[in-house]
């Protein structure tokens, strides 16, 4: 079989499967935009001239770690999702004839289709997003809009590698699971029940130790700028232990409902307990996702909207009148200027 004939298959395969693998590739689409947009914001020189240009670049340098840590688990997540829906088709393979190398060599078109659409979309997308995002930067600031088109090569690189990395550990981690499971299991894979999580209390223990660790940073720190080091340790804590907690610590906490026995020996505590540990085995990684996304983006807005509608009032703390004369003195002249201040 000539590699046309894998080709064929793959395309055919995302055309059959296209209710599933286009939400998906709309994920890696907006992902590839976000992290291209953080990264060329980050490095753009129209910021560096700006008043707090720099510090506001700092921080953005930082959102773009946050945001290549959370691609790589967002679409893990997403793609196992997937892989579970298609165990039984390639089992169908498998059963027809198709050996497992074959089926890896499908899985890696499918894949490089999918990472070429993806990378290529999301730049585009991204290239246009970051000059719109520029300039509502720039009128924030109330600085001067410069015209142009600013396209860094860098970035384009950082991105492409990341996201090419990205996908052929998804491949990898995709072979794994097919080399691992036989025919008839690839074919019965619908219809396996879950089995009952096991507990584990080192890594609820571990989940809440790094949300109180962030939470601490955040309540003690004063100056977020003079610290952003200490802020994005912050972040990544908050982002782990909200992964761990949600993982581990809801089967932790359903664990001790149902070790309970007269809560959870009652017909509706009995059915909800049962059903929802199961569930959040399921769905936890999922739910973490969404209690990020929707974290950051509260954060952002409610942070932007504040410094926004602020603004003035900060100015007029910082400066009470209209006018205001400096004079630098040298250190010899220090204690002469406080001499004549008394007199």
């Amino acid at each position: 079989m000539n590699k046309f004939f894998y080709m064929k298959l793959a395309r055919t395969n995302i055309k059959k499967n296209s209710k599933t693998i286009v939400p998906y590739l709309f994920t890696c689409i907006m992902t590839t935009a976000m992290f291209y947009i953080l990264c060329s914001l980050s490095q753009n020189e129209g910021l560096m001239n700006m008043s707090g240009g720099m510090d506001l670049q700092l921080v953005l340098s930082f959102g773009k770690y946050v945001i290549g840590i959370f691609a790589v688990i967002f679409l893990f997540y997403t793609n196992s999702f997937l892989m579970k829906q298609r165990k039984k088709e390639f089992g169908v393979f498998n059963i027809l004839g198709l050996e497992k190398r074959h089926i890896a060599k499908v899985i890696a078109y499918e894949i490089l289709m999918i990472a070429v659409i993806s990378i290529g979309l999301g730049l585009i997308f991204g290239i246009l997003l970051d000059k719109a995002m520029y300039l509502i930067l720039l009128k924030l600031f109330d600085a001067s809009i410069v015209l142009g088109f600013y396209i860094s090569k860098k970035v384009l690189i950082i991105t492409i590698l990341l996201f090419l990395v990205i996908h052929f550990l998804i491949f990898l981690n995709s072979i794994r699971q097919i080399h691992l499971a036989n025919p008839i299991e690839l074919l019965q894979s619908g219809n396996y029940g879950e089995r009952e999580p096991k507990n584990k209390w080192v890594f609820t223990i571990l989940g809440l130790l790094c949300l109180f660790g962030a939470y601490y940073i955040s309540i003690t720190t004063k100056n977020i700028f003079a610290v952003l080091g200490l802020f994005f340790i912050a972040v990544i804590l908050v982002m782990i232990g909200t992964y761990l907690l949600f993982t581990s610590g809801s089967i932790t906490f359903l664990k001790a409902l149902k070790s309970n026995k007269n809560y959870y020996y009652r017909t509706k505590h009995f059915i909800s307990v049962s059903s929802m540990m199961y569930r959040m085995k399921k769905n936890a990684i999922g739910l973490a996702n969404i209690c990020i996304l929707s974290t950051m983006i509260l954060v952002v807005l409610s942070t932007t909207i504040s410094l926004w509608v602020g603004f003035d009032d900060i100015l007029r703390t910082r400066y009470p009148k209209e006018f205001s004369i400096e004079q630098n003195l040298k250190i010899n002249d220090t204690t002469l200027y406080g001499e004549s201040l008394q007199d």
